[in-house]
């Protein structure tokens, strides 16, 4: 369970940003169900204002804490501070596996890493593993097995833990692991080819559970599909290609056309509803990058539904996500929305239930107090 994250010097945050899932008593039990974080977190500002770097800091924890030691030694790490400045860069996370809290804190140039703690709460918050250059600085006793691994300057202790096998580090490994991401991928209309829609394709031939989630959720938006079906054959070169079928009822005869037929909501629902199920099925995080491409306003509620509903988020998913839409902030409550502004080309984050006063109140629409520009996260034209 993700419960806050930051970084510092990290693209376009130049002093620090803080996210947190953290509720407080003050949230109303309609939108915390009685848990002191949310599984629901939405990210809006201004295009160029950062918002997507919000979701990178995730994605970047996710791709060195699990891959990092698949790279060459001689690799630099690919991460980008701001204005590409020579200080080091800053990053921490803290989550939650089986209601033991965690704090994981690590510092790093392009070249090396500099220092690398995981913290572990019980009763109190405590260091049980410290990393500094390429050394092991400490250990507590339950982390000895750590003390064999050899280190390299671009990899985290977590991805070498890994490779080594060595199990005490397994459930961080795992939490890491658990961070699924649209930012690797595009699934944008116009650029997705015959190629990837073909793999999507052979996800919902493979998998009827996922294909008939999908199905169910596209026939709830696209009020004249009646059915989908996957076609299998053979190319040129005898490797099996997929591709949908979409049929239409018509003076009771059916008709059918292909995915380049289709609405680009139905495009869109088709490409990404895969990974919802996925992350409802295996718990973890989801961070979708722009959620709502290509989607009608009134669909975005049934997406977001899938993880407040208890009955169907059974694993306790996460979602953070950014969008333009703005009808989806008074469905949220400032509990669940967090602003990204930019000045003098850096930018700031805040969740809007920390600006102080009584102008948002929670029986309040928020989304006409932020088109007046009252709380930020809106263009300056």
């Amino acid at each position: 369970m993700l419960l806050e994250y930051g970084a510092k010097n990290f693209l376009s945050f130049n002093e620090g940003i803080q996210v947190s899932f953290r509720l407080n008593s003050n949230c109303p039990e309609s939108i915390s169900k009685g848990k002191n974080y949310t599984n629901v977190l939405c990210v809006k500002g201004a295009n160029g204002s950062g918002k997507t770097n919000v979701l990178k800091i995730l994605n970047f924890l996710d791709e060195f804490c699990c891959n990092s030691f698949s790279k060459k030694p001689d690799e630099e790490i690919e991460c980008k501070s701001f204005f590409n400045n020579n200080e080091p860069i800053d990053f921490y996370i803290e989550f939650a596996i089986d209601k033991i809290e965690f704090r994981y804190e690590l510092t790093l140039t392009k070249k090396n890493v500099l220092n690398e703690t995981l913290f572990k709460k019980n009763k109190r918050t405590t260091k049980v593993l410290e990393r500094k250059n390429n050394k092991i600085e400490y250990n507590s006793s339950e982390y000895d097995d750590v003390k064999i691994i050899k280190l390299r300057s671009n990899a985290s202790i977590i991805s070498t833990a890994n490779q080594y096998e060595i199990k005490i580090l397994d459930p961080i490994y795992k939490f890491f692991k658990s961070i699924i991401t649209n930012i690797k991928f595009n699934f944008s209309n116009e650029n997705i080819g015959n190629a990837l829609i073909s793999d999507i394709s052979e996800i919902y031939y493979e998998n009827q559970e996922i294909f008939n989630f999908s199905k169910d959720m596209i026939y709830k938006s696209d009020l004249g599909i009646n059915n989908i079906e996957i076609i299998k054959n053979e190319d040129e070169n005898n490797k099996s290609r997929y591709f949908p079928v979409f049929s239409y009822s018509l003076n009771n005869k059916n008709y059918f056309l292909t995915f380049a037929e289709q609405s680009s909501g139905t495009k869109s629902l088709f490409n990404q509803l895969w990974v919802y199920k996925n992350a409802l099925t295996d718990g973890g995080i989801l961070v979708l990058d722009e959620f709502d491409i290509n989607l009608h306003s009134h669909l975005l509620p049934l997406l977001i539904n899938l993880f407040d509903n208890e009955s169907i988020n059974k694993n306790d998913t996460q979602i953070i996500f950014t969008t333009h839409n703005t009808e989806i902030m008074d469905s949220l409550s400032k509990y669940r929305l967090f602003l990204v502004n930019k000045e003098n080309n850096e930018s700031f984050g805040y969740r809007v239930d920390e600006i102080s006063g009584d102008m948002i109140r929670n029986e309040r629409p928020i989304s006409p107090i932020y088109n007046e520009g009252k709380i930020g996260g809106i263009p300056k034209i």
